[in-house]
């Protein structure tokens, strides 16, 4: 909170969502609004009870007044120029979004790190420049929602939404948004610390048992971007999206086999063969896919013990 209240920036609303947690946040945040310089502009909305966070997303989407919104996660920090140097350039290129680069702290490790995610300096002011760059390849624009400045008509006119989860929530909206959006820039400057604790929601390193449910839930929120495919069926880029929602999928299913022994309960061959199903027909996968997508389909009607086979052959070898 004190790395929000300290931007340059002058005109902002700190909207903060209490979703009922445990501790004392909100009785910092009800001090903060009494003594600090710009406790005016603090504004608490509360939920009736916890929904988790992507609900409490969804809340703010819904009360937050202001033209752009940026979300700070509640153990992140930013820089006290980040909102300036974002609104600067939103307002330079009339931008419905603009993205900046961050540092990863990973505080779970015996010896503090730090990781540098450094976007190149880029602008897009056409339809599809965005998506088409976004799947170019796997993953050039990270998942997180954190450190994204976004315009609130872009959001409210197309009726954008969080999947209603804890887990993987900010990847479908993300990879949802650059579907909508014209206009956009890409910034080097480092103006957000994403903090990674040990044992919290987005971190789960060093586990001995990990809950299968946890990956189903991953998988669903996948699946939610799956069902979308129609409305992007004839842009430059499906079969690109399509390939990247394949290939995390992909990657699901090779983590899964990597940890097997410690997921709890165990994966069946077909269940994690089913992760890989394209909601195309194999006439419009040839049609609208590509090579890699051509695989996928393949390994989802191959009997599920030669499909997976086929996927450890495959990981071995990459």
């Amino acid at each position: 909170m004190m790395t929000a209240l300290a931007q340059d920036y002058p005109s902002i609303e700190f909207l903060i969502l209490d979703d009922c947690g445990t501790d004392s946040s909100i009785d910092i945040i009800h001090h903060l609004q009494q003594t600090h310089a710009r406790g005016n502009d603090i504004r608490i909305v509360s939920q009736e009870y916890n929904k988790g966070i992507g609900a409490a997303r969804n809340r703010i989407l819904k009360e937050a007044h202001g033209h752009y919104l940026y979300f700070l996660d509640s153990d992140d920090l930013i820089e006290p120029t980040t909102i300036s140097i974002m609104m600067s350039a939103a307002q330079k290129y009339d931008a419905e979004v603009v993205m900046a680069s961050y540092e990863r702290v990973e505080l779970f490790r015996q010896t503090p790190q730090k990781v540098l995610y450094q976007l190149p300096n880029m602008v897009f002011t056409k339809p599809y420049e965005l998506a088409t760059y976004a799947f170019s390849q796997y993953a050039p624009l990270q998942a997180n929602i954190w450190n994204v400045l976004i315009d609130l008509n872009v959001i409210r006119k197309n009726n954008l939404k969080f999947v209603n989860t804890n887990f993987w929530e900010d990847m479908a909206f993300k990879y949802d948004l650059v579907t909508y959006v014209d206009r956009a820039v890409l910034l080097p400057d480092i103006t957000y610390s994403y903090i990674c604790r040990e044992n919290s929601l987005s971190n789960f390193q060093n586990r001995d048992e990990i809950k299968k449910d946890e990956i189903l839930r991953n998988v669903a929120t996948m699946d939610t971007l799956k069902a979308r495919y129609q409305k992007l069926l004839w842009r430059p880029y499906f079969a690109n999206w399509l390939k990247f929602i394949l290939d995390t999928d992909y990657f699901i299913i090779c983590d899964v086999l990597r940890k097997y022994d410690k997921i709890h309960p165990r994966f069946s061959d077909m269940e994690l063969r089913n992760m890989l199903f394209s909601p195309l027909s194999i006439a419009q996968t040839l049609r609208h896919g590509n090579a890699r997508c051509y695989l996928y389909k393949l390994l989802c009607i191959l009997p599920p013990a030669v499909s997976i086979k086929i996927i450890k052959l495959i990981a071995r070898i990459a």
